[in-house]
């Protein structure tokens, strides 16, 4: 870098040729020569402090004489200026992406080559139970578990494992290794026990379906074989054995109708208000109550409790199918007969509806599957025929579609209560 541009240097030489001229004037050149020297050494050392002193914090642009160093000072300060703004994007980046990790549902945890931690988000205090003390611990030896020590190692077959959380004997983590550097992998943990519980209740649901179809079906193949190898077989008999295919081909056709319907559902949208229509509680009860006319017995009496005035705003069809379904249960679990109690009634913020029994209750460990599709509970005194197991399932689904949900209230031997609340935003009262 030149020190001294070129009018400096002629401001140089100007100012040693008037020291000439005013030391040959007093015959004292070699005095003149001196002080013009010093001014000259001491202006450089002015510039040079102050460049200096602007070295050590070049925040600001320099204004100097110095045309040479104002130059420099103004490459210097724009070059700085451009590093400082890529250092405050690449910090926003870097800030950004430390609360997106932050925000993460799943934990992140950094490690080295060696398995120390280096990092780790906030889920992975919640889900790992990590602390800040743990830094440089190793993360394999802190989850204890053979399978997760050989992913830190990078020795596994698979970058994915599944282990048994060790803080919970009832959670499943899935481990999974991302490398992204030389000395530098991602483990990304996550809870898989939802999942897993979804899948299996996917393989029980296919499961039953298929046990549920295959009994009628054997009937009906069976039936059917006999009438195909008897070719002699008279008419009466005929007509006798194909009374008997009556029974299970109603079974699976309501057993198909119901999965239809629930998967209806489950898949069509909830309702919006305007489109309900005003159902008359009194009508749905009595119809409900003569389809199942055919299920009681002497022993049973249903009585009903329903306010007249008080109507649903709700899909009639929809609805129609919960409370058959609640009503067709309580006849199925009151062998001995007893009492059935259907309310419907308005409180201060909005209404309840509710079939009551005395039948044979149902066990406390039992009320929260209750609503799980073929989920059947199992009671020696109940004596249960027939129902495909998917009734509950779509009480359900009808009660969520109508911003309600079922409750239960059960007691063993002392009977059940079935029973939802909806708001009064639902409700119409007609005179």
């Amino acid at each position: 870098m030149r020190l001294h541009s070129r009018q400096e240097v002629l401001a140089g030489l100007a100012l040693f040729a008037c020291a000439v001229a005013v030391g040959l004037g007093f015959g004292a050149l070699g005095w003149a020569l001196f002080i013009a020297m010093l001014i000259w050494a001491v202006r450089q050392q002015w510039v040079l402090g102050k460049f200096t002193h602007w070295a050590e914090r070049p925040l600001k642009r320099l204004r100097i004489g110095n045309r040479a160093l104002q130059g420099a000072s103004d490459s210097l300060h724009s070059a700085l200026q451009r590093s400082r703004r890529r250092t405050t994007k690449a910090l926003r980046q870097v800030a950004r992406f430390r609360g997106v990790n932050a925000a993460l549902p799943d934990a992140a945890i950094l490690i080295d080559s060696e398995g120390a931690i280096t990092s780790f988000n906030k889920a992975s205090a919640a889900l790992l139970h990590l602390r800040r003390q743990d830094i440089g611990n190793n993360l394999g030896a802190l989850l204890r578990h053979p399978d997760a020590v050989l992913l830190v190692k990078k020795q596994t077959p698979e970058p994915a494992i599944e282990i048994a959380s060790p803080f919970a004997d009832s959670q499943r983590l899935e481990l999974r290794l991302v490398r992204i550097g030389e000395d530098q992998d991602l483990i990304l943990a996550r809870d898989v026990t939802h999942l897993n519980r979804l899948l299996s209740m996917r393989q029980d649901f296919v499961a039953n379906v298929s046990h549920e179809l295959r009994t009628p079906l054997t009937v009906v193949v069976g039936y059917l074989e006999t009438i195909k190898e008897d070719a002699a077989m008279d008419e009466a008999t005929m007509r006798k054995l194909l009374r008997k295919l009556a029974s299970p081909t109603r079974r699976m056709q309501a057993l198909v109708d119901d999965l239809l319907m629930l998967t209806r559902l489950e898949s069509s949208p909830t309702p919006a208000l305007q489109d309900l229509t005003p159902i008359d509680i009194v009508e749905l009860v009595d119809s409900v109550v003569d389809e199942v006319a055919g299920l009681t017995s002497k022993k049973h009496r249903i009585n009903r409790r329903v306010q007249p005035d008080l109507h649903l705003l709700g899909v009639e069809k929809e609805m129609h199918s919960a409370c058959s379904n609640l009503v067709t249960n309580a006849v199925k679990y009151s062998p001995k007969g007893g009492d059935i109690d259907i309310t419907w009634a308005g409180n201060g913020d909005g209404a309840r509806f509710e079939v009551r029994d005395q039948g044979v209750g149902i066990p406390a460990e039992h009320l929260s599957r209750l609503t799980e599709r073929f989920y059947r509970v199992d009671l020696a005194g109940a004596r249960v025929r027939g129902g495909t197991g998917l009734g509950l399932a779509i009480v359900k689904h009808v009660l969520k579609r109508h911003n309600s949900q079922l409750q239960v209230a059960s007691e063993v031997g002392e009977g059940s209560c079935f029973y939802c609340h909806f708001d009064a935003v639902q409700l119409q009262v007609h005179p």
